[in-house]
């Protein structure tokens, strides 16, 4: 409303619509794109999840498998003949160590030790040698009384030879002589008795793997005296 000379005048004002094309334009939207399954990054992503599965399964595959391995089955001594009763096999796994044993696959009788084995032990492979040539194989019969208990294949002995006097007031034994140390046993028989022949023996049968000069020297002495043995324990 305005007044002018008196008159006042009623004016209005009408809202007018903006000019075309005054408003904002709305975004296109965007149509979200397929993923694309050979895009570089899944395919690298796929692959290292294989390989970290199959490398998985091959460490735990190769800590179960184990490899069977001889062991000692009792104390052995050095110089031991070995035979069927001495070793067992025992399933491990060693990893690349195993080469240094002997595998249960490969028999090992007749090889001798060169070192003392102890109960349980894997059998290193650097422990055996073949027989000793000009070894000889010597038994002696020896008196239930003149031997420790516990003398057995594998043990380790002295060996004294008792001098016997049967004549005059000196009959009896006289003093013994060391004839042969620390020699390993290879086998121990118990006396027999009857059979068919009806013989019977009260003396032990033990076999010693000696050179064939300390074989030969002690053959000659034997008749001489009463063989009575000394077991050396084992460390």
């Amino acid at each position: 409303m305005a007044r002018t000379s008196g008159t006042t005048i009623l004016s209005s004002t009408t809202a007018q619509a903006p000019p075309s094309g005054s408003f904002p334009v709305a975004p296109t939207p965007r149509r979200l794109s397929r993923p694309k399954w050979l895009d570089p990054r899944i395919v690298v992503g796929l692959l290292l999840l294989i390989a970290a599965v199959v490398v998985g399964a091959k460490v735990i595959g190769s800590s179960r498998q184990t490899t069977p391995i001889w062991a000692a089955a009792h104390d052995l001594a050095a110089g031991t003949v070995l035979t069927d009763t001495d070793l067992v096999r025992a399933e491990v796994n060693l990893g690349d160590a195993i080469t240094g044993y002997l595998s249960g696959d490969t028999t090992a009788n007749g090889r001798v030790l060169s070192r003392q084995v102890t109960a349980g032990e894997l059998l290193p492979s650097a422990a055996l040698a073949a027989p000793a040539e000009g070894g000889r194989l010597l038994s002696i019969g020896i008196e239930a009384s003149d031997m420790p208990p516990g003398v057995t294949h594998g043990s380790v002995i002295d060996l004294y030879l008792m001098p016997v006097t049967t004549t005059g007031a000196a009959a009896g034994r006289g003093t013994a002589e060391l004839v042969a140390t620390e020699v390993t046993v290879q086998s121990v028989t118990a006396p027999s008795s009857g059979g068919l022949s009806g013989a019977s023996s009260s003396k032990y049968q033990v076999v010693l793997l000696m050179d064939a000069r300390a074989a030969d020297g002690l053959v000659r002495k034997l008749p001489t005296g009463s063989p009575l043995i000394l077991l050396i324990p084992q460390r």
